[in-house]
């Protein structure tokens, strides 16, 4: 999309060295690539305006996280402020560390849950959690997540009907 730009995530600081963000060929290389702003829109039901940012995580050996990548998008010209919807996509060493992760995610949205749903992306079972802030959808396919959160603020017909839409779209521009 243009005005995209793309960061690196803050890496964690001692003595050892740092991991350094590297691209993953296996990953979205952009958040065009990701969801271009028709499938988006297409997803939403209605048009999503502002830049979007690119965010290259890094592996997290421990969870079995061997690349991320975040993508927001609809934020402020200054690009400044908390995006309306961010993306995001992992991959793991196997399935079994990705669904580990979704089990993880899920428990912890659950502090602040106000509602919990099940839905189907792509023929592979999701959960949507509600909190007071946002709509959070989690799923795993094969050996890689899609976590997409959609902010109460940004006005769709179906919060639920969103995310379960943007998560199918990042599912088939990914390709497997």
């Amino acid at each position: 999309q243009a005005g995209a730009t793309q960061t690196a995530a803050p890496t964690p600081t001692g003595s050892a060295a740092a991991p350094t963000p590297t691209p993953t060929p296996n990953l979205p290389g952009g958040c065009d690539q990701m969801l271009p702003f028709t499938d988006l829109d297409h997803a939403l039901g209605r048009p999503l305006f502002g830049p979007s940012r690119y965010v290259l995580g890094v592996a997290e050996p421990s969870i079995g996280r061997t690349g991320r990548v975040t993508c927001q998008f609809g934020l402020q010209p200054n690009g400044r402020g908390a995006a309306p919807l961010e993306v995001g996509v992992s991959t793991y060493k196997d399935a079994d560390s990705a669904n580990e992760r979704v089990a993880a995610t899920v428990a912890a949205l659950r502090s602040t849950a106000t509602s919990q749903r099940s839905a189907t992306v792509a023929g592979q079972q999701a959960v949507l959690i509600g909190t007071k802030k946002d709509n959070n959808l989690v799923v795993a396919q094969g050996d890689r997540t899609v976590a997409v959160t959609i902010a109460r603020t940004l006005h769709v017909a179906s919060l639920d009907k969103a995310a379960v839409g943007v998560a199918e779209r990042v599912l088939a521009n990914w390709g497997q």
